[in-house]
């Protein structure tokens, strides 16, 4: 509807435009009613640039306003997701949801370590290092953040979050699907952006690890 008014404003003000050459045109031929054809071509020209100009700048316009919306929505959508985080029981959950990667980043039937994570490496090398990296893993946010942001396992994890997780949560029998699948979404999330991970904070000795709701 916006954009149906600012184009509707667009073609008046050609019209304005172009009637204003007209009559500037007819008055300067009431003086000389002998207007030769390259005094025609001239004028045409001059039409063809200003709707040409007026049509550039509409346009300009225009995708600075979608660029605009667009930004205003993905904050919106981002904002309403981190309440959502914010307001579910995290307890088990991305334990869940981390088990189930490596679970999957150790399946011998994908290609994901040679993929992604160990490109020109054999695949029984790479798994072989990549389960050494599955055993040291704490289960706690300063590990969630550092795989994160890992500059292997990252792109990794981000891309089965991407196209595995929800898979493997509607085939899981974990209980709290939908929990899961806003702790999913978050983490896609902080993966695109990895300045949201910052969100996780981890609290040292035996204090249960939080998340900053700030």
């Amino acid at each position: 509807m916006k954009e149906d008014k600012q184009y509707q404003s667009f073609q008046e003000t050609c019209v304005k435009n172009v009637n204003g050459m007209l009559y500037e045109k007819e008055s300067n031929s009431s003086c000389n009613l002998n207007v030769n054809a390259r005094d025609q071509s001239f004028f045409i020209n001059q039409c063809d640039q200003q709707i040409y100009e007026l049509k550039s700048q509409y346009e300009s316009d225009s995708s600075l306003l979608n660029n605009s919306e667009f930004q205003e929505e993905e904050y919106l959508q981002n904002s309403n997701l981190l309440q959502k985080f914010e307001d579910i029981s995290k307890n088990n959950i991305c334990k869940n949801i981390i088990k189930a990667f490596f679970v999957y980043l150790l399946d011998k039937n994908n290609d994901l370590l040679t993929d992604f994570v160990f490109k020109g490496t054999t695949h029984s090398n790479a798994r072989k290092q990549a389960k050494n990296f599955a055993q040291s893993y704490n289960f706690n946010n300063k590990y969630l953040q550092k795989l994160i942001q890992h500059s292997r396992y990252g792109r990794a994890f981000e891309f089965y979050l991407t196209f595995e997780a929800e898979y493997w949560l509607e085939k899981s029998k974990v209980k709290q699907k939908e929990d899961h699948q806003i702790f999913i979404n978050f983490l896609k999330l902080c993966c695109c952006n990895t300045d949201y991970s910052n969100r996780l904070t981890a609290y040292k000795k035996g204090k249960k690890n939080l998340f900053n709701n700030k």
